[in-house]
């Protein structure tokens, strides 16, 4: 028996792709055979994916108009799920579509809809079509990385919570004082994360002290950004790096300019290498992590920002949050805490199918 685990893109650095990774990781360590899918390959790392079956190469991608596109990707999802008992999918898009494949084969298929993006921030068409299609399909599993976004999903009655999991470092942070403090923001360079939001906080903060900013991460906005702040050189863009260790171990804080986020990944990524966290995001799942932890401060504007990297100019102060985020993420987080509730859940799924 395989598991099939459908996504939009194949190749991409995110936090979808980084839970993707892990699931995979699960999947094996437990013997469960495992294919996966995407509708695109954006190749903006090299072989991450590479076992990954796509319907696309970018640049073919962008030359689709929007509807021919989903009836290629409908298509291909019909095909794909041909003798599966079980798939995974990423994105409301890829789920309502492959439910709509499983009520046009008439197949009795269980279908875990896993979301990683606000169920509110999708276009109101696309909220309609899943809640319509899942009504349908009521045997089907929505898996929330939040309780936060579980709210959202009330219409539904098969709701299951289950964070992504956070690998554990090795690695003891050094919080070292310092007059100018080396601050990092990991993650897409897109217009919902707030980059340049970010970086004006940065070049702004108040007095003759000049943080410097280290950006790393690929996207729309990455030349327009480069070019607009090739003056400033606290500004450090670095583009999309697989390894991002090495970055959060350099580093003394990491700051987030993002708008929204489901899950924020790299926020815990951070806090599992001992770094202290300040970010923009007050939304829910951003805030209820670093409210829960003590690892961080929330800010509602610049002004708070700029008082919240006052404080952390304080490398005592640093070590306190840094600390108690790392503790939080190593106890709720880890690999085997998660791979036992996906394990639980898929198990359960296939009993039922088995019934």
């Amino acid at each position: 028996m395989t598991i099939a685990i459908f996504k939009l893109y194949a190749n991409k650095i995110g936090g979808t792709e980084k839970a993707v990774q892990s699931l995979v990781s699960i999947l094996n360590q437990n013997r469960y055979a495992n294919e996966c899918y995407a509708a695109v390959d954006v190749k903006e790392v090299q072989n991450s994916d590479d076992k990954c079956i796509t319907l696309y190469n970018y640049e073919s991608f962008l030359k689709k108009n929007k509807l021919k596109f989903y009836i290629n990707y409908y298509l291909f999802l019909f095909h794909n799920i041909q003798k599966k008992q079980l798939v995974i999918s990423t994105d409301i898009a890829t789920s309502s579509l492959l439910m709509l494949a499983n009520l046009m084969r008439f197949t009795r298929l269980n279908i875990i809809c896993w979301e990683h993006y606000p169920f509110e921030k999708n276009s109101r068409i696309w909220q309609k079509i899943f809640k319509c299609l899942i009504f349908l399909n009521k045997k089907s599993v929505i898996v929330c990385n939040s309780t936060e976004e579980k709210k959202k999903f009330s219409f539904h009655n098969k709701i299951e919570v289950i964070p992504n999991s956070i690998k554990r470092t090795l690695y003891n942070q050094l919080y070292i004082e310092k007059e100018k403090l080396d601050l990092i923001y990991i993650g897409r360079i897109v217009k919902d994360k707030g980059v340049e939001r970010l970086i004006d906080a940065i070049i702004s903060f108040p007095g003759d002290k000049k943080h410097t900013l280290h950006i790393v991460g690929g996207g729309d906005e990455l030349e327009y950004l480069k070019k607009k702040y090739a003056q400033i050189k606290e500004i450090i863009f670095y583009g999309p790096i697989i390894n991002i260790e090495k970055f959060l171990e350099k580093n003394d804080v990491f700051v987030s300019g993002s708008y929204f986020e489901c899950f924020p990944v790299t926020i815990l990524e951070a806090m599992s290498h001992g770094l202290p966290i300040i970010s923009m995001d007050t939304s829910g799942g951003t805030r209820s992590v670093i409210s829960d932890s003590g690892g961080g401060y929330v800010c509602e504007n610049k002004i708070e920002f700029h008082e919240k990297l006052s404080i952390f100019e304080n490398s005592t102060v640093r070590a306190e949050h840094g600390k108690a985020g790392r503790s939080y993420v190593n106890k709720n987080y880890s690999d085997s805490i998660i791979g036992s509730k996906w394990i639980r859940l898929i198990e359960n799924e296939l009993t039922m199918k088995s019934e």
